[in-house]
């Protein structure tokens, strides 16, 4: 019933918005479903454990975007640091929802202000899970697997409205732009737990793809979220000090379908690119849109910031694993060391060659989230802008 409310409450607000708002901001974008298919929700049956706890993730990133977008820095460091950080990780991650959750009721602003960003993450979440089913499903082969996985991307290569660029970006997307770097500067527990999120969904694949029996499957998949509960107990030592990379957590995967783990570095780079524009008190409230929807754009495309193939796989083992939050398969009994500072920049050119002046990486410092919006007299800022499709 307090979802039916909330949503009931999107309703009202969306039929009270005024005609000129709503006329500025009308976007036309549709929801859609899983492919029907005989293997969806196999992982649920056989994995709930696992399964729950992606929906527990889904309430934490609406909640954020809704945060930021509500409440000045001065309430929403509060807010996200303390309260919600202790209620996902003291409560919901403890009990997760049996269900997926509807977004929307939790990010009643936000979807009004980018519903088409909303709904490019959604689609690639539903990607996620029926990978996972396919991947979960014992009735099929590894030929039946690589099979359903094609019907399933050209499923999802049919919106390219939502679909996420398959070709590697490289991390000036998500770090070296004008707003970068303000979500995790500000908000650092948050912004560790969703790099722990994001450990997880890349590293749950790697047991399913390399576990030789049913047994081994479920044993890797356990021992996967168990050292996802290690790392909330050890927060925020405990979680990764840079965005995790599908290549280095699971390798496997990436090796069979480099496609589908380039669309979810894509997917997670992004998160942080809306965490920052929405975090970053020098973005204008009536720039906010405009910013996310160019971001969408960038990486929907093949071209801005496009990395090589061997170059995104280079950059991601020279990122360090044990910065990323160690292995998925084969753990230590012990969390990984990280070698760098918690959210640590680095900087690497298209074939993944480290470039700056340490040669492999730099620390962020506060000024880079205080650098000022471009100008219309900067040129290059401006370029950069209007080459975007």
């Amino acid at each position: 019933m307090r979802r039916l409310s909330r949503v009931l409450r999107l309703c009202v607000a969306v039929a009270a918005a005024s005609p000129a708002a709503l006329a500025a901001q009308w976007a036309t974008v549709a929801k859609q479903y899983f492919y029907p298919a005989p293997h969806n929700w196999v992982f649920r049956t056989w994995y709930p454990a696992a399964d729950r706890l992606f929906n527990a993730f889904d309430y934490g990133h609406a909640i954020i975007s809704e945060v930021l977008l509500t409440h000045d820095s001065a309430r929403a460091v509060p807010r996200l640091e303390e309260r919600e950080y202790q209620y996902v990780t003291g409560v919901l991650l403890r009990n997760p929802p049996r269900l997926p959750i509807e977004e929307a009721a939790v990010m009643l602003t936000y979807v009004r202000l980018a519903p088409e960003a909303k709904f490019m993450f959604e689609w690639a979440h539903v990607l996620h899970r029926q990978v996972y089913d396919v991947l979960a499903d014992r009735r099929l082969s590894r030929a039946q697997q690589d099979s359903a996985v094609d019907v399933i991307w050209r499923f999802y290569r049919s919106r390219p409205d939502l679909a996420f660029s398959a070709v590697p970006k490289s991390m000036a997307l998500m770090q070296e732009q004008w707003y970068s770097l303000a979500f995790r500067q500000a908000y650092p527990k948050m912004n560790g737990l969703i790099w722990a999120y994001h450990w997880l969904q890349m590293g749950l694949y790697e047991p399913l793809v390399v576990g030789r029996t049913e047994e081994e499957r479920q044993a890797g998949v356990a021992a996967a979220v168990a050292r996802f509960r290690q790392m909330l107990e050890g927060a925020p030592d405990g979680f990764p000090v840079v965005m995790p990379m599908t290549p280095a957590i699971a390798p496997a995967f990436t090796a069979r379908w480099p496609h589908l783990a380039a669309v979810f570095d894509n997917l997670h780079s992004m998160h942080d690119v809306v965490s920052d524009i929405l975090a970053n008190p020098r973005v204008p409230a009536g720039d906010k849109r405009r910013l996310i929807l160019e971001a969408a754009r960038a990486y929907r495309d093949d071209t801005t910031e496009a990395m090589t193939v061997e170059g995104w796989k280079r950059m991601a083992v020279a990122m360090g694993l044990e910065n990323q939050g160690g292995p998925a398969v084969g753990l230590l009994p012990a969390l990984a060391v990280p070698t760098m500072p918690r959210g640590a920049v680095m900087r690497h050119d298209r074939d993944g060659n480290p470039v700056g002046d340490h040669g492999h990486h730099h620390h962020p410092v506060i000024q880079d989230t205080l650098r000022k919006p471009p100008t219309p007299r900067d040129s290059t800022a401006a370029r950069r802008a209007a080459s975007l499709p």
